[in-house]
């Protein structure tokens, strides 16, 4: 039943619009046939559009980035916020189905061991183990269209920049302590 679960998500894998930034580590733990991963984000910087506070649904993404964007263009996407606009810096997150419960704790350990703290086993069923960042910034930099100090908004895009940056390398500790565990 494994082979069968793992070879179709493989093939998702391979047919899936996947972030560079973390393709490479995601073939990594597909390599390992106890492993197989799912839906992965290599982290991003975001300015977000919500009609009210926790209505995610509604909302309208006005920039979306990777890679670390220049402020200009954070200012621009800030600047057509008509709603409360945020500001967001989310954290690498990666989704690993596991054969066994032994897997699933080895590589959680090895997570832990990179600093990825916030990882967890999320699906007891198929033996899901979410590997998470704990960077994080979320905040109100326009409400309504008036955006606030544009000095308060490039101190928080520089800290975004740095989180996202900081979580990057915790990702290549992660690869370098999974390369030790399992190959």
């Amino acid at each position: 039943m494994w082979e069968k679960f793992r070879e179709e998500k493989l093939s998702e894998f391979k047919r899936a619009e996947v972030d560079e930034e973390i393709r490479d580590l995601l073939e990594l733990i597909n390599s390992v046939e106890v492993f197989v991963t799912l839906s992965s984000c290599a982290g991003r910087i975001a300015v977000m559009d919500m009609p009210s506070f926790g209505e995610k649904l509604e909302s309208v993404f006005l920039g979306k980035w990777h890679s670390p964007p220049d402020f200009d263009e954070v200012l621009k996407a800030v600047k057509r916020g008509r709603k409360t606009t945020w500001l967001m810096m989310h954290p690498p997150i990666v989704h690993v189905a596991c054969r066994d419960l032994e897997s699933a704790e080895k590589i959680l350990s090895v997570a832990k061991k990179a600093g990825f703290r916030r990882s967890g086993l999320i699906s007891f069923k198929k033996l899901v183990v979410e590997i998470a960042s704990p960077e994080r910034l979320e905040v109100v930099v326009s409400e309504n269209g008036k955006m606030a100090d544009e000095n308060f908004l490039k101190i928080n895009y520089e800290y975004a920049v740095k989180k996202l940056l900081r979580s990057r390398e915790r990702m290549k500790k992660f690869e370098m302590e999974f390369k030790e565990a399992f190959l």
